[in-house]
């Protein structure tokens, strides 16, 4: 386990809970190319979205938990779709890392597992919405087409909470617009490209396979 933790109590609480266990945290090293179990960082640090969205590509397997000193409902929904796994507040995280250090020494895995979900399809011929997942176990989820890519995002636009499948699609640059506020998003990376959202949709894997629009999600053991 490590962590890249400038808060000095954060660190000792840590420390404390890991101990419990008989183990300890070391600092994480930016150049390390050994996938830990395990990685607390802050939220306040700068470009940390960035970077776990690098970490997560790099590193599926690894568990990330952030620390947040104030809460931003809106900076916390960028975090996990960043591919943080548990978002806290400072004085409640050493005790949540704890629970999942005691997880993992009882064998259990941390990540959730992949899972494919039946999108419901939508009358579309052309480029844009084919499908919609409304109730899946993550959050609502919208399939689109885009230049042969079938590309799947978080139907809930970061800025206000709007369906983003109500909005406008562009087919010349695969962006939707939210039907709401005008926040422009690009379908397949889940790029923010206009206000007044400030922050980018999560993104699933997503394929036709049988005449079936499937998308991998996350779900709980």
């Amino acid at each position: 386990m490590v962590f890249k933790v400038d808060n000095s109590l954060l660190k000792k609480h840590l420390q404390r809970q890991a101990g419990r266990l008989g183990l300890s945290f070391n600092e994480f090293d930016d150049s390390s190319q050994k996938e830990p179990q395990l990685l607390v960082t802050e939220l306040e640090h700068s470009g940390v979205l960035e970077k776990i969205a690098s970490w997560k590509e790099k590193w599926p397997e690894c568990f990330f938990a952030l620390s947040v000193a104030i809460p931003d409902k809106e900076l916390w929904i960028a975090a996990e779709t960043a591919g943080a796994d548990l978002i806290a507040n400072r004085g409640a995280l050493p005790r949540l890392v704890y629970d999942r250090l005691k997880q993992l020494q009882q064998g259990k895995k941390l990540v959730k597992k992949k899972v494919f979900e039946k999108a419901k399809p939508v009358m579309n011929k052309g480029e844009g919405l084919i499908g919609r997942l409304p109730d899946s176990t993550e959050d609502p989820i919208a399939v689109f087409k885009w230049k042969d890519q079938v590309c799947a995002v978080r139907d809930i636009c970061p800025h206000a909470g709007f369906s983003l499948a109500d909005g406008v699609f562009d087919p010349e640059n695969g962006t939707i617009t939210c039907p709401e506020h005008g926040s422009r998003f690009q379908v397949c990376s889940g790029e923010r490209l206009r206000g007044p959202a400030d922050y980018p949709l999560k993104k699933y894997r997503a394929f036709e396979k049988a005449g079936e629009i499937v998308v991998e999600i996350e779900q709980d053991e």
